[in-house]
């Protein structure tokens, strides 16, 4: 009885199977005994319920701290804190793991991104966010590399355009010097053709003074000769008149020598009846005989006065026919003065008008060197200009050389599985902070156009 009540329930009950008062009172102190184990229980129950409730708030308390470090890190965008501890607590333990394993997607994703913009900051166009990435991360994977990519092809456009304009523009430089130099030498040769022009256009005008001075001589020759062809006409006209004459002399000559022979017939025939008659007929005879004489002198000279006379008048054909020739010679020589003037007014004319082209074309040749010598200044001063985009070219392209860049593109990759957990938290500021900055980037590269690849995120 003093052990139970001391609360030693442990002990046995003597007596309990008896049928008397001390068995009665046994099962009574066994009774007593099984309720005070019972008591007993509850009390070590209640206790050890109140150590295990005390227990867990403690270890609540620990996660809460815990749990409350890591989330005001990541808001101070420090990703990189994590809860270590295990707890009894499957679900405690399950919470734990999936905030480890969003932060860790955080993480890692803004720290690819962190490094493919410092490296763009860096001018280090290789850089590209490689993880698996689900929804979110995944779109800001797309875009980062996307903003890498296309400021990559860009700057190799630029580049190459860059190379392009210095080679074109050394290029252009050569030409434009060889241009230059044959410039310069056709500005001297216009100007020498300037003064060539100068004196060709004052020896045409004075040929042109010397051709009028020629086609008035040659006037003056025709009307000279056209009064030979008068004088020529009238020497026809008379050389004409004397053959009419001389024919007519011939034919009285011929008269004369008919009356000679017929008065020597006469005669002749007076001295034969003379020497019939005798001596009666001697004077008669003497008579006959002078008669005979003189008709004999007459025919004579008529002979020789007809053969002056033919001889006479073939002279005068032959000088009618040589004036005739005259005349026709004349005649052409007058034709050949008139073309001869025509020709020298053609050629007086044609070379005032040669004259009048020539200083046209003195005009223009001046006009022509004055362009010339206009442009040889704009080609120098083109010279200039390309030199100077030459060298901008060459800083362009010792700009462009400051970047590195790949020819390996981003990679694609399968994205990983993400804890349903993580799809429902709410992104952290610092990670739109970040997407600002991205954004702003993006912006200053592509414009506006490229910041709509962000939008999304």
């Amino acid at each position: 009885m003093r052990m139970l009540v001391e609360g030693n329930y442990e002990i046995a009950i003597a007596g309990i199977n008896d049928r008397n008062e001390l068995g009665e009172m046994a099962r009574a102190l066994e009774t007593f005994r099984s309720n005070g184990q019972q008591m007993a229980a509850a009390e070590a129950e209640k206790a050890a319920h109140v150590s295990q409730t005390q227990a867990r708030a403690e270890m609540m308390a620990r996660f809460q701290s815990t749990f409350d470090g890591v989330i005001a890190q990541a808001m101070r965008g420090d990703f990189s804190g994590r809860i270590d501890e295990r707890y009894d607590d499957p679900e405690i333990d399950r919470i734990s793991d999936n905030l480890n394993a969003m932060l860790g997607s955080v993480e890692e994703a803004l720290g690819e991104a962190e490094q493919v913009l410092d490296a763009l900051a860096r001018a280090d166009l290789r850089q590209r966010m490689l993880g698996a990435y689900a929804g979110a991360f995944d779109r800001l994977k797309t875009s980062t590399n996307n903003v890498a990519d296309k400021l990559a092809d860009m700057v190799t456009e630029l580049r190459d355009t860059s190379r392009a304009l210095k080679t074109a523009t050394s290029e252009i430089l050569s030409g434009a010097n060889d241009l230059s130099e044959r410039t310069t030498r056709q500005a001297a040769t216009i100007e020498e053709t300037s003064a060539t022009m100068e004196q060709m256009a004052s020896t045409v005008s004075l040929n042109a003074d010397r051709a009028r001075e020629a086609s008035a001589s040659t006037d003056k020759v025709t009307q000279v000769v056209q009064a030979s062809s008068a004088v020529m006409d009238e020497a026809t006209s008379a050389m004409s008149a004397i053959e009419t004459s001389s024919g007519k002399i011939s034919n009285i000559i011929g008269l004369i020598d008919d009356i000679a022979f017929q008065t020597n017939l006469l005669a002749l025939n007076a001295s034969v009846e003379a020497a019939r008659a005798g001596e009666a007929g001697k004077g008669f005879a003497v008579v006959a005989v002078e008669v005979r004489r003189l008709a004999q002198s007459a025919a004579e000279a008529s002979s020789e006065v007809k053969a002056l006379i033919e001889q006479s008048a073939g002279e005068v054909r032959n000088g009618t026919r040589l004036v005739a020739d005259v005349a026709g010679r004349l005649a052409e020589i007058i034709e050949g003065v008139k073309q001869t003037a025509g020709v020298m007014e053609t050629i007086a004319s044609d070379s005032q008008a040669q004259a009048s082209g020539i200083a046209e074309v003195n005009v223009a040749v001046r006009q022509m060197d004055e362009m010339t010598q206009h442009n040889a200044a704009l080609v120098e001063e083109m010279n200039a200009s390309i030199e100077q985009t030459e060298g901008q070219a060459t800083k362009l392209d010792t700009i462009v050389a400051t970047f590195t860049l790949s020819t390996a593109k981003s990679p694609t990759q399968q994205p990983r599985a993400v804890p349903a957990s993580g799809n429902a938290a709410a992104k952290p500021d610092d990670a739109r902070g970040l997407l600002g900055k991205v954004q702003k980037a993006a912006k200053a590269y592509f414009g506006g156009a490229a910041a709509e690849d962000w939008n999304e995120f």
